[in-house]
């Protein structure tokens, strides 16, 4: 069975498909480097706002964030109306943000299928976020996602 999407209207699923995610916000933004910025300020405002969290409990958060969508703007192509989609759910107790790109860019002249991982974002991802992976739409989009557990304390609605 394909990895749900929001893409094709059915809600996010996570531990093995039993549970649905509990849409909380999504924006649109240009595939430009500047989208990094605007994206971690958009899940900042949109968590604090949701779970009463402050500056200092989502820098994780934001941290992973910043370096999926660097990824997405420098590897990937944008969709088809030259935009990144940024997505969050909320289930149980994970925050699950997702990136949805046009696909892997085509490869230049020279490089193989894949273009070599640069920088230190799996490495992050691996080391702080609970769960994380990635799957193709039907479309030709490419969606790489992360969970990471909601802090104790933090107001759950």
């Amino acid at each position: 069975m394909p990895e749900p999407s929001l893409e094709l209207g059915i809600p996010s699923a996570w531990n093995n498909g039993k549970s649905s995610g509990r849409f909380i916000g999504e924006i649109d933004l240009a595939a430009t480097p500047p989208a990094v910025r605007l994206a971690r300020s958009y899940v900042r405002e949109l968590l604090g706002q949701h779970f009463g969290a402050d500056r200092a409990e989502l820098g994780d958060l934001e941290l992973l964030t910043s370096e999926a969508m660097t990824a997405s703007v420098l590897h990937g192509q944008p969709r088809r109306n030259g935009t990144i989609t940024l997505s969050v759910l909320h289930l149980d107790r994970y925050v699950r943000v997702e990136i949805t790109d046009g696909g892997p860019a085509p490869a230049q002249p020279g490089e193989g299928e894949q273009m070599p991982v640069h920088g230190r974002g799996l490495v992050l991802v691996k080391a702080l976020a609970a769960d994380f992976g990635s799957y193709r739409g039907r479309n030709g989009t490419s969606t790489f996602w992360f969970g990471m557990g909601i802090r104790e304390g933090w107001r759950l609605p």
